[in-house]
Protein backbone atom coordinates (compact mmCIF):
# COMPACT_ATOMS: atom_id res chain seq x y z
CA UNK A 1 0.00 0.00 0.00
CA UNK A 2 2.80 2.40 0.89
CA UNK A 3 4.60 1.59 -2.36
CA UNK A 4 1.50 2.33 -4.39
CA UNK A 5 1.05 5.65 -2.65
CA UNK A 6 4.71 6.58 -3.25
CA UNK A 7 4.44 5.81 -6.97
CA UNK A 8 1.22 7.77 -7.17
CA UNK A 9 2.91 10.75 -5.52
CA UNK A 10 5.77 10.69 -8.05
CA UNK A 11 3.39 10.44 -10.98
CA UNK A 12 1.32 13.31 -9.67
CA UNK A 13 4.53 15.35 -9.42
CA UNK A 14 5.32 14.75 -13.08
CA UNK A 15 1.80 15.72 -13.98
CA UNK A 16 2.15 18.97 -12.05
CA UNK A 17 5.51 19.78 -13.69
CA UNK A 18 4.08 18.94 -17.10
CA UNK A 19 1.17 21.22 -16.53
CA UNK A 20 3.46 24.03 -15.29
CA UNK A 21 5.62 24.20 -18.44
CA UNK A 22 2.53 24.07 -20.65
CA UNK A 23 0.95 26.86 -18.64
CA UNK A 24 4.13 28.93 -19.00
CA UNK A 25 4.18 28.23 -22.73
CA UNK A 26 0.56 29.33 -23.11
CA UNK A 27 1.27 32.56 -21.22
CA UNK A 28 4.37 33.19 -23.36
CA UNK A 29 2.52 32.74 -26.64
CA UNK A 30 -0.36 34.89 -25.47
CA UNK A 31 2.05 37.66 -24.44
CA UNK A 32 3.80 37.44 -27.81
CA UNK A 33 0.48 37.93 -29.61
CA UNK A 34 -0.13 41.02 -27.49
CA UNK A 35 3.38 42.25 -28.43
CA UNK A 36 4.51 42.08 -24.82
CA UNK A 37 7.80 40.55 -25.93
CA UNK A 38 9.70 40.92 -22.65
CA UNK A 39 6.98 38.98 -20.82
CA UNK A 40 6.86 36.41 -23.60
CA UNK A 41 10.61 35.85 -23.38
CA UNK A 42 10.41 35.42 -19.61
CA UNK A 43 7.75 32.71 -19.83
CA UNK A 44 9.38 31.00 -22.82
CA UNK A 45 12.55 30.63 -20.76
CA UNK A 46 10.55 29.31 -17.82
CA UNK A 47 8.71 26.81 -20.02
CA UNK A 48 11.95 25.60 -21.63
CA UNK A 49 13.52 24.87 -18.23
CA UNK A 50 10.52 22.74 -17.18
CA UNK A 51 9.78 21.13 -20.56
CA UNK A 52 10.88 17.61 -21.49
CA UNK A 53 14.21 17.21 -23.26
CA UNK A 54 12.58 16.58 -26.64
CA UNK A 55 10.79 19.96 -26.53
CA UNK A 56 12.80 22.77 -28.11
CA UNK A 57 11.42 26.31 -27.76
CA UNK A 58 14.64 28.05 -28.85
CA UNK A 59 13.22 29.55 -32.05
CA UNK A 60 10.33 31.16 -30.20
CA UNK A 61 12.65 32.34 -27.44
CA UNK A 62 15.06 33.85 -29.94
CA UNK A 63 12.30 35.64 -31.81
CA UNK A 64 10.89 37.02 -28.55
CA UNK A 65 14.36 38.20 -27.51
CA UNK A 66 14.82 39.91 -30.89
CA UNK A 67 11.43 41.62 -30.62
CA UNK A 68 12.26 42.66 -27.04
CA UNK A 69 15.44 44.26 -28.43
CA UNK A 70 17.63 41.92 -26.42
CA UNK A 71 19.84 41.35 -29.44
CA UNK A 72 22.74 39.87 -27.48
CA UNK A 73 20.50 37.09 -26.15
CA UNK A 74 18.86 36.55 -29.55
CA UNK A 75 22.26 36.23 -31.23
CA UNK A 76 23.40 33.70 -28.63
CA UNK A 77 20.31 31.50 -29.17
CA UNK A 78 20.59 31.61 -32.97
CA UNK A 79 24.30 30.83 -32.72
CA UNK A 80 23.58 27.79 -30.57
CA UNK A 81 20.89 26.62 -33.00
CA UNK A 82 23.13 26.85 -36.07
CA UNK A 83 24.35 23.24 -35.79
CA UNK A 84 21.01 21.72 -34.77
CA UNK A 85 19.04 22.55 -37.92
CA UNK A 86 18.35 19.51 -40.04
CA UNK A 87 17.44 20.81 -43.52
CA UNK A 88 18.81 23.66 -45.62
CA UNK A 89 15.69 25.83 -45.28
CA UNK A 90 15.86 25.79 -41.50
CA UNK A 91 19.62 26.41 -41.59
CA UNK A 92 19.20 29.32 -44.00
CA UNK A 93 16.44 30.89 -41.87
CA UNK A 94 18.48 30.51 -38.69
CA UNK A 95 21.58 32.19 -40.22
CA UNK A 96 19.39 34.91 -41.70
CA UNK A 97 18.00 35.70 -38.23
CA UNK A 98 21.49 35.52 -36.76
CA UNK A 99 22.61 38.12 -39.30
CA UNK A 100 19.68 40.35 -38.39
CA UNK A 101 20.57 40.18 -34.69
CA UNK A 102 24.16 41.17 -35.45
CA UNK A 103 23.00 44.01 -37.66
CA UNK A 104 21.06 45.44 -34.73
CA UNK A 105 24.25 45.27 -32.65
CA UNK A 106 26.14 47.08 -35.47
CA UNK A 107 28.36 44.04 -35.82
CA UNK A 108 28.36 44.40 -39.58
CA UNK A 109 31.21 42.01 -40.27
CA UNK A 110 29.50 39.34 -38.19
CA UNK A 111 26.22 39.99 -40.03
CA UNK A 112 27.99 39.60 -43.38
CA UNK A 113 29.39 36.24 -42.31
CA UNK A 114 25.92 35.05 -41.18
CA UNK A 115 24.18 36.20 -44.36
CA UNK A 116 26.79 34.43 -46.48
CA UNK A 117 26.13 31.19 -44.57
CA UNK A 118 22.40 31.66 -45.15
CA UNK A 119 22.93 32.14 -48.88
CA UNK A 120 25.10 29.04 -49.07
CA UNK A 121 22.11 27.08 -47.78
CA UNK A 122 19.55 29.00 -49.86
CA UNK A 123 21.14 31.02 -52.69
CA UNK A 124 17.77 32.15 -54.06
CA UNK A 125 16.70 34.11 -50.95
CA UNK A 126 16.45 37.72 -52.16
CA UNK A 127 15.83 39.12 -48.67
CA UNK A 128 19.07 37.66 -47.41
CA UNK A 129 20.90 38.91 -50.49
CA UNK A 130 19.55 42.43 -49.91
CA UNK A 131 20.49 42.31 -46.21
CA UNK A 132 24.00 41.18 -47.18
CA UNK A 133 24.46 44.18 -49.47
CA UNK A 134 23.17 46.51 -46.74
CA UNK A 135 25.55 45.00 -44.18
CA UNK A 136 28.47 45.52 -46.58
CA UNK A 137 27.44 49.13 -47.14
CA UNK A 138 27.14 49.77 -43.41
CA UNK A 139 30.53 48.16 -42.79
CA UNK A 140 32.14 50.45 -45.37
CA UNK A 141 30.55 53.53 -43.75
CA UNK A 142 31.67 52.34 -40.32
CA UNK A 143 35.25 51.90 -41.50
CA UNK A 144 35.25 55.36 -43.10
CA UNK A 145 33.92 56.93 -39.89
CA UNK A 146 36.53 55.13 -37.82
CA UNK A 147 39.24 56.34 -40.18
CA UNK A 148 37.97 59.92 -39.99
CA UNK A 149 37.82 59.70 -36.20
CA UNK A 150 41.35 58.36 -36.12
CA UNK A 151 42.55 61.21 -38.32
CA UNK A 152 40.82 63.73 -36.05
CA UNK A 153 42.43 62.14 -33.00
CA UNK A 154 45.84 62.26 -34.69
CA UNK A 155 45.34 65.92 -35.65
CA UNK A 156 44.32 66.77 -32.10
CA UNK A 157 47.37 64.99 -30.72
CA UNK A 158 49.60 66.81 -33.21
CA UNK A 159 48.04 70.17 -32.32
CA UNK A 160 48.49 69.48 -28.61
CA UNK A 161 52.16 68.63 -29.20
CA UNK A 162 52.65 71.84 -31.17
CA UNK A 163 50.96 73.87 -28.43
CA UNK A 164 53.16 72.27 -25.80
CA UNK A 165 56.30 72.97 -27.82
CA UNK A 166 55.21 76.57 -28.31
CA UNK A 167 54.57 76.98 -24.59
CA UNK A 168 57.98 75.54 -23.82
CA UNK A 169 59.64 77.92 -26.30
CA UNK A 170 57.79 80.92 -24.84
CA UNK A 171 58.78 79.86 -21.34
CA UNK A 172 62.41 79.47 -22.42
CA UNK A 173 62.42 82.93 -24.00
CA UNK A 174 60.89 84.39 -20.86
CA UNK A 175 63.55 82.72 -18.71
CA UNK A 176 66.30 84.08 -20.96
CA UNK A 177 64.88 87.60 -20.73
CA UNK A 178 64.73 87.36 -16.95
CA UNK A 179 68.35 86.25 -16.84
CA UNK A 180 69.47 89.14 -19.06
CA UNK A 181 67.59 91.68 -16.95
CA UNK A 182 69.21 90.34 -13.78
CA UNK A 183 72.87 90.71 -14.99
CA UNK A 184 75.12 93.63 -13.60
CA UNK A 185 76.15 96.57 -15.82
CA UNK A 186 79.31 96.48 -17.88
CA UNK A 187 82.55 98.18 -16.72
CA UNK A 188 81.93 101.28 -18.80
CA UNK A 189 79.27 102.24 -16.30
CA UNK A 190 81.87 102.24 -13.53
CA UNK A 191 83.51 105.40 -14.86
CA UNK A 192 80.25 107.31 -14.80
CA UNK A 193 78.48 108.87 -11.88
CA UNK A 194 75.63 106.91 -10.50
CA UNK A 195 72.09 108.19 -10.15
CA UNK A 196 72.84 109.80 -6.76
CA UNK A 197 75.60 112.12 -8.13
CA UNK A 198 78.42 110.19 -6.38
CA UNK A 199 81.50 108.71 -8.01
CA UNK A 200 81.94 104.96 -8.02
CA UNK A 201 83.88 103.55 -5.08
CA UNK A 202 86.88 102.48 -7.15
CA UNK A 203 87.29 105.96 -8.66
CA UNK A 204 87.14 107.55 -5.22
CA UNK A 205 89.78 105.16 -3.91
CA UNK A 206 92.10 106.02 -6.80
CA UNK A 207 91.68 109.76 -6.25
CA UNK A 208 92.34 109.44 -2.51
CA UNK A 209 95.42 107.34 -3.17
CA UNK A 210 96.75 109.95 -5.62
CA UNK A 211 96.08 112.79 -3.19
CA UNK A 212 97.93 110.92 -0.46
CA UNK A 213 100.91 110.34 -2.71
CA UNK A 214 100.94 114.00 -3.83
CA UNK A 215 100.78 115.19 -0.24
CA UNK A 216 103.61 112.92 0.78
CA UNK A 217 105.72 114.14 -2.14
CA UNK A 218 105.06 117.75 -1.20
CA UNK A 219 106.11 117.14 2.40
CA UNK A 220 109.23 115.37 1.25
CA UNK A 221 110.20 118.30 -0.94
CA UNK A 222 109.50 120.81 1.82
CA UNK A 223 111.52 118.88 4.36
CA UNK A 224 114.39 118.52 1.92
CA UNK A 225 114.70 122.26 1.13
CA UNK A 226 114.50 123.25 4.79
CA UNK A 227 117.46 121.10 5.68
CA UNK A 228 119.68 122.86 3.14
CA UNK A 229 118.87 126.31 4.50
CA UNK A 230 119.70 125.38 8.04
CA UNK A 231 123.12 124.13 7.10
CA UNK A 232 124.00 127.40 5.36
CA UNK A 233 122.93 129.64 8.21
CA UNK A 234 124.35 127.61 11.02
CA UNK A 235 127.86 127.27 9.51
CA UNK A 236 131.12 129.07 10.54
CA UNK A 237 131.29 132.80 10.90
CA UNK A 238 133.46 134.50 8.25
Amino acid sequence: MKVILYIGFILSGFVVLGQEWRDSLDIAREAYKKEDYSKALKYYESAQKKAPENVNLSDEMAQSAYKAREFEKAEKIYQQNSNSKKNTQQKAANYHNLGNSRMKKKDYQGAIDAYKESLRANPSDENTRYNLSEAMRQLKNQQQQEKQQQNQDNNQDQQQNQDQQKQQQNQQQKNNQNKQQGQPKESEGESKENGTGQLPNKTVDKMLDKLTKDEAETKRKVNGSGGKNSSSTSGKDW
